[in-house]
């Protein structure tokens, strides 16, 4: 019978990430998966004459060499980034609605995304960076969250995120229409 410091299950993203973290500290590690495949999400399979992706096929927050995510740091610690063949997508999305006559197609950037919205939606400019402020706050809100294992101060939360406290409870579309967004600019944001 073999030992091993670690035994993950399922080789899917989050597990072949988990692995390759744990082999980097120097743990040796057991991963299995049933499936014939490792990858999860990230693979695809064939029917017939068709291949069908799983689901994954576009990664957020990867960003340019010069630039980072989030995504990008962990490939970049995980010393795969040079290894993928990456395609860059030009845009961030196209919305088409026929029956509304909107075809939007909208880019990467929160400063091209709000000059393009304002573009389609005039007037939109002021609800969508008070959109984007709103997500930067949250985001750094559970960053702060996770820094903490969930275990916050509620002195930090109201003094440095009470927009996200304030608005944690409410739907999407609720907080939208307290920016006082234009329909049109929700429903070109809400189709991504």
């Amino acid at each position: 019978m073999k030992k091993y410091d670690a035994v993950v299950i399922g080789a899917g993203n989050g597990g072949l990430v988990a692995a390759i973290r744990l082999l980097q500290g120097g743990a040796k590690v057991l991963l299995v998966e049933k499936h014939n495949l490792p990858g999860g999400f990230a693979t695809s399979f064939r029917r017939g004459r068709f291949e069908f992706e799983a689901s994954l096929h576009e990664l957020n927050d990867f960003g340019t060499a010069d630039n980072a995510g989030d995504v990008r740091d962990l490939f970049d610690a995980l010393g795969v980034t040079d290894k993928i063949d990456w395609i860059q997508i030009p845009e961030a999305y196209r919305v088409i609605v026929r029956s509304e006559n909107l075809d939007a197609t909208m880019p990467f950037g929160v400063e091209a995304f709000i000059s393009k919205m304002e573009s389609y939606v005039p007037g939109s400019a002021p609800s969508m960076r008070k959109f984007f402020d709103l997500a930067e706050e949250i985001r750094l809100a559970q960053a702060y969250s996770s820094s903490v294992n969930g275990k916050t101060d509620s002195k930090i939360m109201v003094s440095k995120y009470g927009n996200f406290v304030r608005c944690g409870s409410y739907s999407v579309n609720e907080v939208l229409r307290t920016l006082k967004m234009p329909q049109k600019a929700i429903d070109i944001l809400s189709a991504y």
